[in-house]
């Protein structure tokens, strides 16, 4: 049986295990999840492992097949491209906000700035997967900093979606979601020149795509196996 941490529900537990599995590559995109496994790893009932799955599915990462159960979702390149084009609109508009908030001083940065060192981190340290996770999150973190509730719950999903084609296209040639490019974004939210700063945002978002290798075919697994 898996250890569980404490501080989570189990429901809570066994959705960021199948997503951390994600995002080390133990599950890979449009793999059938098997409800029977989980329920002897984490020594639960198979209703618990429903209810989990069913969070995951309402984060767009799990796709429920019927008499097929659940799988991995697998984005297509006209998928990640619409998912990259709606962040877009709603980013744009993040910047914006957080742009001007700097400018009235009601900004602090601080933890942005350390989040991106976590990321150079981990780029340097070769943990891909916790890298792809992190880059992510610092789009959410911008939102986060703006406050905005309605923003922060239409991009979250957005950024689990967009952690999963990353890992899906993921092209060892270039870098998804540079850590150096982030710096910029802080720069240019500190310079206070809106239009600036959203084209800055709209170019890296771009850079984001190209950098992803949509060549790369689905898994041709199709169940979960734990421990081998």
């Amino acid at each position: 049986m898996l250890e569980i941490n404490e501080h989570r529900t189990l429901e809570e537990e066994i959705v960021y295990f199948i997503f951390d599995s994600i995002l080390n590559k133990k599950i890979q995109a449009g793999i059938k999840l098997s409800e029977s496994v989980l329920a002897k790893e984490f020594n639960t009932s198979r209703d618990v492992i429903r209810k989990a799955f069913s969070q995951l599915q309402s984060m767009g990462i799990l796709k429920y097949k019927k008499n097929q159960g659940f799988h991995v979702v697998w984005l297509t390149k006209e998928d990640t491209k619409d998912i990259f084009a709606t962040r877009k609109i709603l980013e744009l508009g993040i910047i914006q906000i957080l742009t001007q908030m700097h400018a009235k001083n009601e900004l602090d940065l601080s933890l942005l700035n350390q989040s991106v060192e976590t990321e150079e981190f981990l780029k340097v340290s070769l943990r891909n997967g916790e890298y792809v996770k992190s880059s992510c999150d610092f789009h959410l973190n911008l939102a986060l900093l703006t406050k905005n509730d309605y923003l922060i719950n239409a991009l979250k999903p957005l950024i689990a979606l967009s952690t999963l084609a990353a890992l899906i296209y993921d092209n060892q040639e270039t870098s998804f979601c540079s850590y150096d490019e982030h710096k910029v974004v802080i720069k240019a939210i500190e310079s206070h020149d809106i239009e600036n700063a959203k084209s800055i945002m709209y170019q890296h978002l771009n850079h984001c795509v190209e950098s992803l290798d949509f060549d790369i075919k689905p898994s041709k697994k199709i169940n979960l196996i734990f421990g081998k």
